[in-house]
């Protein structure tokens, strides 16, 4: 274990401000409840959270460097498996998409399986 869930959001609408919960449902689109978007889950660090506050899906107490070094591993939250896929070029944080759908909730721990 490398990190835990500090917090988890959702963005029902573009303009309205996050929804906080204890724990959500992640499909393949995302998040249930959060609005459709290009890519599945949006994930960042507790830091870049608190300074830029991006629209973020899952914040992990875990340091942004670390975090941008799971591009293109396999890690999992809750019974939820996510692929890290990009880090945005627009914001701070990594994209993922949903391997296997599962229930994520805070205080799970981050699980990051051996590089293929």
């Amino acid at each position: 274990m490398i990190a835990t869930v500090a917090s988890l959001y959702i963005y029902p609408d573009s303009d309205a401000p996050g929804q906080e919960l204890d724990s959500v449902q992640v499909n393949e689109s995302g998040p249930e409840g959060n609005r459709s978007k290009k890519h599945a889950v949006h994930l960042v660090s507790v830091d870049d959270y608190v300074e830029t506050h991006p629209k973020a899906n899952i914040v992990l107490d875990m340091d942004s460097s670390a975090l941008e070094k799971l591009v293109g591993r396999v890690v999992r939250l809750g019974d939820c498996t996510l692929e890290v896929t990009q880090t945005p070029s627009q914001c701070a944080g990594v994209y993922a998409r949903v391997v296997e759908p599962g229930t994520v909730s805070v205080e799970d721990s981050l699980l990051v399986g051996e590089p293929e």
